[in-house]
């Protein structure tokens, strides 16, 4: 196995509106601190919206005690309004697997996957634009009316244009339409519930999709507000 050069960067492509960020060696917390650093130089030259695509593929380890500073830029990146990220992955080295792990474990966006740029860029080039990043908040739940009756279904990723569902009471055929509601904990000034309609999109066993309906714009954005103050906290998960 070729040693890879450690290194950590962040590089701003201003004309494409797209952070490209390399992860490269054995990486601690102090390089991760650098990364940090770059990339807010380089977040404040881009618009909302904007591209990542990230380089892990050659990352040898990672420091357990460097993976807050890791989630740190991810809370970053999802509070200045990140687009799509592509992930560039590699299956022969131990770092790229411990962040691909851990990226699993927390409440995160959901990004894509590569094996080389050139792919990086055609999975960019490829994907239909969506209204705000997905992301991984799988400690809300979504409390839903149908004409069958009344349900619950835990949100497995959700955007400010809708969400996808599982382990949900009364699966829904595509099509369906409902009413529903989303409540977050107490907090100061972050909207605290929020009602919907929405129709579903795709639907699988206890699992489905769906696309909110005629959420305004005022709405969108404290939504996101709340999203990415939720994506900041804790997963339950083991």
């Amino acid at each position: 196995m070729v040693e890879s050069l450690t290194q950590v960067k962040a590089i701003a492509d201003i004309k494409a509106n797209r952070l490209h960020v390399t992860i490269a060696g054995t990486i601690d917390t102090r390089l991760l601190e650098k990364l940090y650093t770059e990339i807010r130089f380089c977040v404040a030259d881009l618009r909302p919206g904007f591209e990542v695509v990230s380089d892990i593929s050659q990352c040898q380890l990672l420091y357990i005690a460097g993976l807050p500073v890791y989630k740190k830029i991810i809370d970053y990146l999802v509070a200045n309004r990140v687009g799509e990220i592509v992930r560039i992955i590699h299956d022969q080295y131990v770092g790229c697997k411990q962040i691909h792990t851990f990226s699993g474990r927390i409440n995160s966006y959901t990004p894509l996957y590569a094996y080389s740029h050139e792919e990086a860029k055609q999975r960019l080039a490829d994907t239909v634009r969506r209204e705000g990043i997905r992301l991984k908040l799988r400690h809300l739940v979504l409390c839903y009316t149908v004409p069958s009756g009344n349900g619950t279904a835990v949100i497995s990723d959700i955007s400010i244009s809708g969400c996808a569902v599982e382990n949900a009471t009364i699966p829904l055929a595509a099509d369906t339409e409902l009413e529903g509601s989303i409540t977050f904990s107490s907090h100061a000034t972050l909207i605290g519930q929020v009602e919907i309609k929405a129709v579903v999109v795709r639907c699988q066993a206890d699992r489905f999709a769906v696309r909110f309906l005629g959420l305004s714009d005022d709405l969108k954005d404290q939504l996101y507000q709340r999203f990415a103050y939720e994506s900041t906290l804790s997963c339950p998960l083991s």
